[in-house]
């Protein structure tokens, strides 16, 4: 009874230090965001911890990754080259999809991963969107990876977002949706940041 009251109590730190050192996930439907944790919110340094080792060198680790070089590189507005396997990126797929997606399909032997329509408040408008992605071999340790983003607008946005009796017309995508699953993926990933703007 005891020994296992003493795992669970590990288990419970554990995860706590773990989760404290984790990047912040970038929300979806939000206009300003962090993409990574701000020197404000990161976890204390070991000077302040009175001397603790942990903590602090997963600080240094996090900040070396920041700063490291990209292995997501985007080769278009939809495609990107990523020199991680692909068995990793897969599963950053599913992790970060799953978080705000209804999946439809998920073949990972085909590298597709589709989802239904999502809709959404956002600026005075009603949107939905669906993402479908594909990924593939490029060659030993890298994977090529193309998500296509469908938005559409409803027409008469002055009815809640609930109410979907009116027709929906293409749209641009007014939160770059694409960026946001990237730079995710780089996050799950414990990748620097890709840099997107070249692109984008």
């Amino acid at each position: 009874m005891i020994t296992s009251k003493i795992k669970m109590m590990l288990v419970a730190v554990t995860a706590c230090a773990v989760v404290g050192c984790i990047p912040l996930h970038l929300q979806k439907y939000r206009q300003h965001q962090e993409h990574r944790l701000s020197p404000s919110s990161a976890p204390p340094s070991n000077e302040s911890m009175g001397g603790s080792t942990g903590v602090g060198e997963a600080v240094n680790v996090a900040s070396q990754v920041q700063d490291a070089a990209p292995t997501i590189y985007p080769v278009d507005q939809e495609t990107f080259r990523l020199q991680i396997p692909e068995r990793e990126v897969w599963e950053a797929v599913l992790s970060v999809l799953m978080r705000n997606y209804s999946p439809l399909i998920a073949d990972k032997n085909q590298g597709i991963f589709a989802t239904d329509w999502d809709s959404y408040f956002l600026n005075g408008a009603v949107y939905r969107n669906k993402i479908s992605i594909r990924i593939s071999r490029g060659g030993p340790g890298i994977t090529d990876m193309v998500i296509h983003n469908s938005v559409e607008q409803l027409r008469d946005s002055t009815q809640p977002p609930g109410v979907t009796s009116g027709p929906w017309l293409p749209s641009a995508d007014p939160a770059d949706e694409i960026g946001r699953i990237v730079k995710n993926m780089a996050i799950v990933l414990g990748q620097p940041a890709p840099r997107l703007q070249q692109v984008r």
